[in-house]
């Protein structure tokens, strides 16, 4: 981490705001930077609700998130497999039957694959857990987020976009000898950043902002996965920009960003052509039924 990125970091530690009467939903939420975003939301007095895919660590996250919760606060987890439709459209029904509003999604569930793998969608597992997740949950819990305005959607995406471009022929890499892991990945990154944009379009004017945010290169299984030799910085780093988009008093209302390295800046030009961002909506849509926005 650069001395500039540590000063950032610190900045943004110092802007987080009281999340007191607030409920936040983190996804991915059971190990990493999405639980330390957890455990940090609960300390900031949200009700915070976590997300995973295991049971067993989901149990163990939400032991964390209450022992850093305030007293009479009343966390709870749900378990839900992000790479199919059905898991993200259970999570969104679970969560809006039991909470009527919600003022902070934190979209942060993602994978990194060595080898390409077929959902039971038959989507390429990292375009469904990384690109179609985020936005279909997104729209599904619009209800409780609006009904929670001023409210924020917080979507993960990475400096990973830099490198990432968009095949229309096969956006999801199905040719053969087209799929490798960090091509993927970029891929994901640069596509969820571009349908973030879009949402933030749709969403003007509604009192819930959604933008993104690199976390930074995270000392997680996922690093150690694909980027090995990169020395990664702590997950209470990495977590830094995900808890001040959703709980910062002068964050709120920010939307269309895109945060990296503690600050905003403007992304790949790439990301930001509207036409390529409404193609790509399309795509999603294709596999996903209507968004309805």
């Amino acid at each position: 981490m650069t001395p500039a990125h540590a000063e950032a970091l610190r900045r943004l530690r110092g802007a987080w705001g009281r999340m007191d009467g607030r409920t936040a939903l983190v996804t991915g939420a059971t190990r990493g930077i999405g639980l330390e975003t957890a455990v940090r939301l609960a300390g900031l007095g949200a009700e915070v609700l976590v997300h995973g895919r295991d049971e067993g660590r989901g149990a163990a996250a939400l032991a964390a998130v209450r022992a850093a919760s305030a007293p009479g606060a009343a966390p709870a987890v749900y378990t839900a497999d992000l790479s199919t439709r059905a898991g993200a459209h259970r999570l969104a029904d679970a969560v809006l039957g039991d909470r009527p509003t919600l003022d902070v999604l934190v979209a942060n569930a993602g994978v990194y694959s060595a080898r390409r793998v077929e959902t039971a969608d038959g989507l390429e597992l990292t375009f469904a857990v990384n690109v179609v997740a985020p936005l279909l949950l997104a729209v599904r819990l619009l209800p409780a987020l609006r009904a929670a305005a001023p409210s924020r959607i917080v979507i993960l995406s990475s400096a990973s976009h830099w490198t990432g471009e968009l095949d229309w022929d096969d956006l999801q890499l199905a040719a053969p000898g087209a799929y490798d892991a960090l091509r993927a990945y970029d891929r994901s990154k640069l596509a969820v950043l571009m349908l973030t944009l879009a949402l933030a379009r749709r969403l003007e004017g509604s009192g819930v902002s959604a933008g993104c945010l690199d976390p930074g290169d995270v000392a997680t299984t996922m690093l150690a996965a694909g980027w090995p030799d990169l020395q990664g910085i702590s997950v209470e780093d990495g977590a830094v920009t995900s808890v001040y988009l959703a709980s910062a008093p002068e964050a709120e209302g920010l939307s269309g960003v895109y945060f990296e390295a503690g600050a905003a800046v403007t992304p790949l030009a790439a990301a930001l052509h509207v036409d390529d961002q409404e193609r790509l909506w399309a795509e999603v849509e294709a596999v996903a039924g209507s968004l309805g926005l």
